[in-house]
């Protein structure tokens, strides 16, 4: 297991939206989100994606296996629309 920063420690204590955006990352209610709130089309950040993966690494939530290429694949291709060009890159950094 893996610990928090300090920062993101504070942010899981005090419910942030770093830590709404990524507990929606690994809940896979990013889409979800969006439907409920039309304005709320923002694109997933790096910072968000790698808060997510901190966070499963910590154990604090389940969600896609980031480690696993194929899991990677496939969270990709469901939410694909709120990821930018910058996201897939260190999304897939791991496995070039």
């Amino acid at each position: 297991m893996k610990d928090l920063t300090a920062a993101e420690l504070r942010d899981l204590l005090q419910q942030t939206a770093a830590y709404r955006n990524a507990r929606a990352i690994l809940n896979g209610e990013w889409a979800a989100r969006a439907e409920e709130n039309p304005l709320f089309r923002a694109p997933m950040t790096i910072a968000d994606l790698r808060f997510a993966r901190d966070l499963q690494a910590a154990g604090v939530q389940q969600g896609p296996d980031f480690t696993d290429y194929a899991a990677v694949q496939r969270w990709i291709v469901i939410n694909r629309e709120s990821l930018t060009a910058d996201d897939l890159a260190w999304l897939r950094k791991d496995f070039d």
